[in-house]
């Protein structure tokens, strides 16, 4: 199995991610900031040094090469800050690998640890099964540090009955854009939770015009996995799947404890934890975009 047959939504999703955020750029008034602007459409050159060898493997698993765009045909190398190889001891997408959340949220913590662009929060309930829900944010270092102000900015402009036009357009000028990735919401949607990763670890480092355009004028939200009890379930299932090829499995044994498919419909019921979290966060953060990848 192969990085275009086990995750074939990987590379677009990063490249959709990355040009959504670019795109908030121009409908915040930040154009300016956009490498875009300056060259027609098309992303510079990675500015970046390269760690050859995770890109060497970025080629490799990647079955379709129409996904490679300059975007994201390669991985930025950093002395300070751990790519998801050196943590989780494989690279993302690698042929026959999935990543169970603890897994995923020791890399987010160890890519905290290294660099003051990222934070991670833990959200307010455990899921149904015992498991803790991650919030990672990524930005500039200073855009970080007044996180809470951003915070009331967005959540000012999300109310018009408390802000008029022109108290309005003040805070446009000074806020920053909030963009949400949230990953799997159901099970089987592996893609995005591997995806995610790799693309955190992109926009803490790289030094590329595109990335430091989004990381000044965007702070960026990632939900690694939102159905953590399901994606762990579909790791063991995959993973027993593996190890006896021949044997039957559970219909349902990928999905969470109490809800099957539905629970994208619990926006209404709110009797799931990850549907509480979700809106938590949301009222919280008030993002401009919340972009669900399933």
């Amino acid at each position: 199995m192969n990085r275009g047959h086990l995750f074939p939504l990987s590379r677009p999703y990063a490249i959709v991610i990355a040009g959504a955020m670019l795109a908030l750029l121009t409908a915040t008034g930040r154009a300016a900031d956009s490498p875009q602007k300056k060259d027609k459409g098309k992303a510079a050159a990675p500015a970046s040094k390269i760690n050859e060898e995770y890109s060497a493997k970025i080629k490799e698993y990647t079955t379709e090469k129409y996904f490679l765009t300059e975007l994201v045909d390669h991985l930025p190398a950093s002395d300070k800050v751990p790519s998801p190889d050196k943590v989780l001891g494989y690279v993302v997408g690698t042929p026959n690998k999935l990543t169970y959340t603890k897994d995923m949220y020791r890399y987010y913590r160890e890519l905290e640890k290294a660099t003051p662009r990222v934070r991670v929060f833990t959200a307010p309930e455990r899921s149904e099964e015992g498991r803790e829900q991650m919030l990672v944010v990524i930005s500039d270092e200073a855009n970080l540090a007044k996180l809470d102000r951003y915070k009331e900015i967005n959540a000012r402009l999300a109310d018009p009955r408390t802000t008029d036009a022109a108290a309005a357009q003040q805070l446009i000028n000074e806020g920053k854009a909030i963009y949400w990735a949230s990953g799997s919401i159901h099970s089987p949607e592996q893609g995005s939770c591997e995806m995610l990763m790799e693309l955190a670890y992109r926009l803490a480092v790289e030094d590329s015009p595109v990335i430091e355009a989004i990381r000044k004028n965007v702070i960026v939200m990632i939900t690694p996995a939102l159905e953590v009890d399901g994606r762990d379930r579909s790791v063991d299932l995959y993973n027993y799947r593996k190890a006896n090829p021949n044997k039957q499995t559970p219909p349902l044994l990928y999905w969470g404890k109490y809800v099957a498919h539905d629970n994208n419909r619990d926006g209404l019921g709110m009797a799931l934890a990850l549907s509480r979290n979700q809106m938590k966060t949301f009222l919280e953060y008030h993002p401009v975009v919340l972009h669900d990848l399933h």
